[in-house]
């Protein structure tokens, strides 16, 4: 997934209210008998939705696992109850399995959702400690990436994320100014931030051949203060054991747009062309992800296993859709000579 550049447009966040499971309990809504049809053209039958959706949705947020619900269209174009979710199993404290979410409301289709955690805000201030996951970007440059975590060696700490985020596609002098936060989110925007480190080392991207992987280092100034872990709210820290992508493997991340998501790989040694601001290059090797994994500005997120948190790659590209191309973490690490900070 590509840093985020002043080009691009701007994230629109919007809160979606309400849960979207079944509990059993349902209330029941007086409304006009002759609402038959549920098409989205009709006025009457939006109202109709959301009468009922609104007689629902407390009890409905109540249940484990119910992060929203609100008034959509099913895949067949028809008016629904959408539940978002975040996880597909949906425990409850003691964890047992939650309550079957009904197919119908008083029968108005129901349709699930599973979209891991909503947080209302990108992960775009200033941070002192600086976390993994959040903006970080080139000081040359009006952009904003991830940083993936922290790395050491040889007793000094870095920034590990990519090439694009870090040294510019290759445009970049070892011991160029790294900020916290990128310049794309700086106030006013492309205002310079604070510098917490400088660039190390990166792997220049072949834009003629092949590639296995966008990745640079920086190492953070003396004074600046860092941490091992995620932000606070988030998943913490970073396990011990580095796992090989597999397919069906579950994954996470926290990166800088789109805070915390979930998903699986669903693709292993893929060959992809992936476009950059100077040109398009193939990487090999790399593994790819579900939908809604990522967007704009996550490039550089660190891609853990959604149990144990233990490291599988970084993030460095992706689709509209939200599918993710990451490279395996091992041979990062290898090329640098670097540990995984904990």
């Amino acid at each position: 997934m590509t840093k985020l550049r002043i080009s691009l447009f701007a994230l629109v966040v919007v809160t979606v209210v309400a849960g979207l499971v079944w509990v059993g309990c349902q209330k029941q809504v007086n409304a006009p008998d002759d609402m038959l049809s549920y098409a989205a053209a009709n006025p009457q039958a939006v109202a109709r939705v959301i009468v009922v959706q609104d007689a629902n949705t407390e009890a409905l947020m109540k249940l484990p696992g119910v992060v929203g619900v609100g008034t959509s269209l099913d895949d067949n174009g028809n008016l629904c109850i959408r539940v978002l979710t975040n996880s597909g199993t949906m425990p409850d404290a003691d964890n047992q399995p939650a309550a079957k979410i009904a197919p119908a409301i008083e029968g108005i289709p129901v349709q699930v959702e599973e979209v891991g955690e909503i947080r209302a805000f990108a992960l775009t201030k200033t941070y002192r400690p600086v976390p993994i996951g959040v903006s970080v970007g080139n000081a040359n440059e009006c952009a904003s990436g991830t940083v993936g975590c922290q790395v050491t060696k040889n007793g000094n700490t870095y920034i590990l994320s990519n090439n694009h985020v870090l040294a510019r596609e290759n445009a970049a002098s070892i011991g160029e100014r790294i900020n916290q936060p990128g310049r794309y989110d700086g106030k006013p925007i492309c205002a310079q931030t604070g510098q917490v480190a400088t660039l190390s080392d990166f792997v220049a991207i072949n834009f003629g051949g092949n590639n296995t992987m966008d990745a640079a280092i920086a190492q953070y100034t003396a004074g600046t203060t860092f941490s091992c872990a995620t932000p606070s709210g988030y998943y913490g820290t970073i396990g011990a054991t580095t796992v090989s992508p597999s397919v069906g493997l579950a994954i996470k991340k926290v990166g800088r747009t789109s805070s915390q998501t979930t998903g699986t790989i669903t693709t292993v040694n893929l060959t992809v062309t992936v476009g950059y601001t100077n040109g398009n290059a193939t990487f090999t090797g790399q593994f790819y992800t579900s939908s809604r994994f990522s967007k704009s500005g996550d490039s550089g997120s660190l891609v853990v296993t959604n149990t144990g948190n233990n490291p599988v790659g970084l993030l460095f590209a992706g689709n509209n859709a939200g599918n993710s191309v990451c490279s395996p973490i091992g041979p990062i690490l290898q090329r640098f000579g670097v540990t995984i900070c904990r």
